[in-house]
């Protein structure tokens, strides 16, 4: 329980201080972030993995249209669906910020003896499963949790076991 809010502090500078140099706020970084894996997502969809509202998704997102960091499309399946998509500029930021995460836990690993890491994933998982459970959330939900760079538990299990994403 001490390290609970080590841990958070030290996600949260992370995000926070490259968000910085790019001139964004950790929430923006974090739409970012799910867009960088996800690719284009519904303003509902952004709200949703940010735990936040409608209202506050939408105006993140608008404020990030207008940076020029997000376009919104049409969705061809379905016009009256707008989808939320990252520029290349801003695809860049987010690819590197995953690469500053990657790099953060490689770097944990490294910390730690080869035979310790399985030990260390499944307690991350086990971490992710009770804080999730805290939260209310529905066994799928914790099965296909993110963290708030939105990289999800299978992901950090590879990049921990040390395979590409």
């Amino acid at each position: 329980m001490q390290l609970l809010p080590d841990i958070a502090r030290a996600l949260f500078a992370a995000i926070s201080n490259l968000g910085n140099a790019y001139g964004l706020t950790p929430a923006q970084v974090k739409v970012l972030l799910h867009l960088g894996t996800r690719q284009q997502m519904t303003v509902g969809e952004i709200a949703a993995a940010l735990t936040c509202s409608m209202p506050a998704a939408s105006e993140l997102v608008d404020r990030l249209v207008d940076a020029g960091h997000l376009v919104r499309t049409s969705d061809p399946a379905d016009r009256r669906r707008v989808l939320v998509a990252t520029t290349p500029d801003s695809e860049r930021i987010s690819s590197r910020l995953r690469q500053m995460r990657e790099a953060q836990v490689r770097y944990a690993l490294e910390q730690l003896p080869p035979g310790d890491r399985p030990a260390f994933i499944r307690s991350l998982e086990a971490l992710i499963a009770g804080l999730t459970h805290a939260a209310g959330a529905t066994d799928s939900d914790r099965h296909n949790t993110s963290f708030a760079d939105g990289s999800a538990t299978p992901a950090l299990a590879r990049t921990l076991q040390g395979t590409p994403r």
